[in-house]
């Protein structure tokens, strides 16, 4: 039998109690890692910021969704996480198709109006690694659970990416060496055919910091010459944004970019690593 390529899979679970808002907050995680025969749903938990962005917030309900993930995800070990033991009669049944690289997919698909998953995601992964990638994860899309002095660091974000790029197998990715003008900082990471992709966090507890860094940024991206070379610049960010003068900021930042974008006649494009396969697809 062909040995399973170590990839982990994943996909972060929202919930968007308006469908006129469209207001959405990450409430769980599920994770698939065929070749160990694992998979499990990570719910939040921080229920308080739930009651404090949804003033309708039915916990009875929530938490029959959450069990239901559970059931229908949690299989398997790995050395921090035991997932439900209660010998269900069906159980061999319900997971025979744990080693299958569909079978995330096929165990929330379902889901619709409140609760949605994003686009499962790849990233590559193994045995020794796998604790270290999912509590990754877990850092950055479910971000309200862990101490305020947990910060999401560009180096979190580069390691989560780098590996998402690894899984897709790509015959024509390479690290650059994309220097500033003054030779210094690497401005961006990867390259891929004419995509240019680089990694950045809002997560900064002083305002004043992120200021300073996203100027940086947009120097460093009015700089770049769009030609057959470069056609596009994938910006992959922290998936929370955190309190509102950090959504400001990000707005603002977002309309300086489609300023460069008219001046320059070029394509920039920003997303967390949850909508990395998407974008690339796109570009394909």
């Amino acid at each position: 039998m062909r040995k399973l390529d170590p990839v982990l899979y994943y996909s972060v679970l929202k919930y968007t109690p308006s469908a006129i808002r469209l207001e959405s907050i990450n409430v769980g995680i599920a994770v698939h890692y065929p070749s160990g025969k694992f998979s499990h749903f990570f719910e939040t938990k921080n229920k308080r910021r739930i009651r404090a962005f949804d003033d309708e917030y039915d916990p009875d309900f929530f938490k029959m969704v959450m069990d239901s993930l559970a059931y229908d995800l949690d299989y398997g070990k790995k050395s921090d996480v035991s997932t439900l033991n209660l010998n269900f009669p069906d159980e061999a049944k319900r997971f025979k198709n744990i080693t299958k690289k569909d079978f995330l997919d096929s165990k929330i698909s379902y889901l619709a109006n409140e609760f949605r998953f994003s686009p499962i995601q790849s990233m590559s992964t193994n045995d020794e690694e796998l604790d270290k990638d999912i509590n990754d994860l877990k850092d950055i899309y479910l971000y309200y659970d862990k101490p305020k002095k947990g910060r999401i660091t560009k180096e979190k974000i580069k390691s989560i990416v780098s590996k998402q790029l690894h899984s897709y197998n790509l015959s024509n990715m390479r690290k650059i060496n994309y220097k500033d003008d003054f030779g210094g900082t690497e401005v961006y990471d990867f390259k891929i055919n004419n995509i240019l992709l680089g990694t950045m966090t809002f997560d900064y507890s002083n305002i004043n910091y992120l200021s300073k860094e996203l100027k940086v940024i947009l120097y460093d991206l009015n700089k770049v010459k769009h030609n057959s070379d470069i056609s596009n610049i994938f910006l992959i960010r922290n998936d929370n944004l955190g309190n509102k003068a950090h959504k400001q900021i990000y707005n603002e930042f977002k309309s300086q970019i489609q300023v460069i974008e008219n001046k320059n006649k070029s394509k920039i494009s920003i997303f967390p690593p949850s909508e990395l396969k998407q974008a690339f697809d796109k570009e394909a």
